[in-house]
């Protein structure tokens, strides 16, 4: 990553629901030599991330009148309220251990078991926030590589790729739905209000509070 040098210490393996996009789930298939619905089945998950908000045109906006009420009662005893609406992310992502690594972490080497073929979330890390940053190592403390300092190094936010990819995603899920994007998605998953986890969601629950998206 030009002047990133990564230190190998899986922290942000250990940490995150990681994203994988259709195209990129196609070349992780073959690298495992599984079919594309094999390697959905076998590794990844449904994932659903909400954020309260006005209402907005642009986004993928759903009514809380669609999400499951159990995701409701949490997400109230979070903010205290329910909000009217919320931007919804649907999204695939790779299962995770109990320990809360991703499915693909090797411990042993501190290493991706498909590091040729890892998502642009992977590539980029840890510059992949959507919007501007001073200091990526406040943002992002755990990562050993933004630790590395010295005079000639400085690093080059360059955030906008994995942005870019990521608009791209959703732009698509828009106008085709979710199931225009994926030809077959795991039966369960997990949602999270902002960053938090809120519990679980089935394929029916996921569909459902999606609804005009799906």
């Amino acid at each position: 990553m030009l002047n990133f040098e990564c230190q190998r210490c899986g922290e942000c393996c250990k940490r995150y629901y990681i994203i994988s996009l259709p195209h990129e789930v196609e070349a992780q298939a073959r690298l495992k030599n599984l079919t594309v619905n094999e390697f959905i089945e076998k590794h990844m998950q449904l994932f659903l991330q909400l954020f309260p908000t006005e209402y907005q045109k642009e986004k993928i906006m759903v009514s809380s009148s669609l999400i499951p009420k159990k995701i409701l009662e949490k997400i109230e005893g979070h903010l205290g309220k329910v909000p009217d609406f919320f931007i919804a992310l649907p999204m695939l992502v790779f299962k995770r251990r109990e320990d809360g690594a991703c499915t693909f972490y090797n411990s042993e080497n501190s290493g991706c078991t498909i590091y040729s073929a890892r998502p642009a979330e992977c590539r980029m890390f840890p510059f992949i926030s959507d919007k501007k940053v001073e200091n990526y190592a406040e943002l992002y403390p755990f990562c050993h590589g933004l630790k590395q300092k010295s005079a000639d190094r400085s690093y080059v936010d360059l955030s906008f790729i994995h942005f870019n990819e990521v608009s791209k995603y959703f732009s698509e899920v828009m106008g085709k739905g979710f199931s225009g994007m994926w030809e077959k998605w795991p039966k369960e998953g997990v949602c999270l209000y902002t960053d938090k986890l809120v519990g679980p969601i089935t394929e029916s629950e996921f569909f459902g509070a999606i609804g005009p998206y799906k």
